[in-house]
């Protein structure tokens, strides 16, 4: 099953399958491998109807197995995030189809959905942890990957959430479940392979809504904001997109800003004073 796209790997995920994953998640604290016998017990499943479930969530790729203590014992992959992800989408009615995969990196994975009125959302799917997530660890004492990943995806979503309520050029925060956070879908291209015609009027965007998370969000910030993270459209509109590193920290906030002013000075000889910079996005001007 390893060809199968996101979409037909949800597919061939039965009931039985499902309420595995949702348990393996559930335990996440618990268990790094839950032993096959304790998923039998809580489940109430026959010993037939546990081997051929997590036979299947193997092939499909959504848990892996190892041996402990003499038991086999299993636990959840970001494939089987995924998929949980995208069920709940499904039951929820945010999605009536998954299509094909538009970004790709070493934390997150996004994907076309489409509503039931066929408008085009993006599905981010959040991937934090074991190998992949090495920037401010110590926001997750003690916690697994697993932990890691929902809190980011939930995180990421309540900061969109409040920028965009504020109006904020952010992509439009439609939900988020598990590792998952449904939104707007954004025509752009990345502010660092575009060439601005009015570059003061972008900047004044991403400045102004720098302002507003910090303002009305209880003094956020981007947490990672740079050239890459910022879409513009052919109409030279703006979205400030990957929140899931948002944090409430001074020294951050100056990181960011003088990263996006340092790219508009050496790209466009656009300069402004940080000091005053930062106290417009403070709200103190």
């Amino acid at each position: 099953m390893n060809s199968l796209t996101l979409a037909e790997r949800v597919a061939v995920t039965d009931k039985v399958d499902y309420l595995v994953l949702k348990y393996l998640i559930e335990k996440r604290e618990k268990f790094e491998y839950v032993p096959q016998s304790v998923l039998k017990e809580n489940l109430s499943l026959t010993e037939r109807e546990a081997q051929i479930s997590l036979l299947r969530l193997i092939k499909n790729g959504a848990v892996t197995k190892k041996r402990i203590r003499g038991e086999d014992s299993f636990s959840i992959t970001f494939t089987g995030l995924d998929i949980v992800a995208t069920k709940s989408l499904y039951s929820k009615k945010v999605i009536k189809s998954l299509g094909i995969t538009i970004g790709e990196g070493k934390e997150s994975r996004v994907m076309f959905g489409y509503d039931h009125e066929d408008n085009t959302l993006a599905i981010k799917y959040h991937r934090i942890g074991r190998k992949s997530f090495k920037k401010r660890i110590s926001n997750f004492p003690s916690k697994n990957w697993v932990s890691m990943t929902l809190e980011n995806a939930k995180r990421e979503y309540e900061a969109l959430q409040c920028v965009k309520n504020n109006m904020g050029y952010v992509p439009t925060p439609i939900t988020f479940t598990t590792n998952a956070v449904a939104m707007e879908y954004f025509e752009g291209t990345p502010l660092y392979r575009t060439e601005l015609s009015d570059p003061e009027k972008v900047l004044d965007a991403i400045l102004g809504t720098m302002r507003i998370a910090y303002v009305y969000c209880k003094g956020l910030t981007h947490g990672d904001l740079s050239q890459f993270n910022v879409l513009v459209s052919k109409d030279e509109e703006v979205r400030v997109i990957d929140w899931p590193q948002a944090t409430r920290d001074e020294e951050v906030l100056i990181d960011d800003v003088t990263r996006i002013l340092s790219y508009f000075e050496k790209e466009y000889s656009l300069e402004r004073d940080l000091e005053e910079v930062l106290d417009y996005v403070k709200g103190y001007s």
